[in-house]
């Protein structure tokens, strides 16, 4: 059975490393049905905290109209990111920012999931230095967001030192294992 794969990409860097392991994912994932979404090209409208979801159970922008059915629909949400002065790059964030949405709706509902399917994700990162640190950081985040999004963080992944000797071939090795990808 072929699986619905979201993959959420944070890097405006075309050769960068999170691109590359983007590109590398969607070639082996041949076999699922893959939809990837760039943070970078989406122009995505920052969240300013206005309330309108909280009473309306939608987002005042609707920009992220597309985004939020594909993100309600598959089975697992990759997100693939750089990691820019601690933490995720800006459209990420925002990105992040925007499942607001999903708080609202949640607290607003007695504490009610509003996505039903239940989902597993995947954090891939890139940095050019260590990054481990800043690394745990963007998983405290993602696993904060993730409490009221009906996923669960299944595995994390940080191919370090892209700025000197990355180990590309490893870390994507280890992801491979951990989607149960084939060659």
């Amino acid at each position: 059975m072929n699986k619905k794969f979201l993959i959420i990409k944070g890097s405006g860097r075309e050769k960068g490393y999170t691109n590359m392991l983007c590109d590398e994912l969607v070639k082996h994932l041949k076999d699922d049905e893959v939809e990837v979404f760039d943070t970078y090209n989406a122009s995505i409208i920052p969240c300013n905290g206005c309330d309108y979801c909280r009473f309306s159970g939608v987002c005042i922008n609707r920009d992220l109209d597309e985004f939020y059915k594909s993100f309600e629909e598959c089975d697992t949400v990759i997100f693939l990111s750089p990691v820019y002065n601690g933490t995720f790059p800006a459209p990420m964030k925002s990105l992040i920012d925007r499942f607001q949405v999903y708080y609202s709706t949640f607290y607003e509902n007695n504490k009610t999931q509003q996505i039903e399917k239940r989902r597993t994700a995947y954090l891939i990162g890139a940095a050019g230095r260590d990054g481990n640190v800043a690394f745990e950081y963007m998983k405290g985040q993602l696993k904060c967001a993730f409490t009221i999004l009906n996923i669960e963080l299944k595995d994390a992944f940080l191919c370090s030192n892209t700025d000197t000797q990355p180990d590309f071939e490893g870390i994507f090795q280890q992801i491979k294992r951990s989607l149960s990808i084939n060659d």
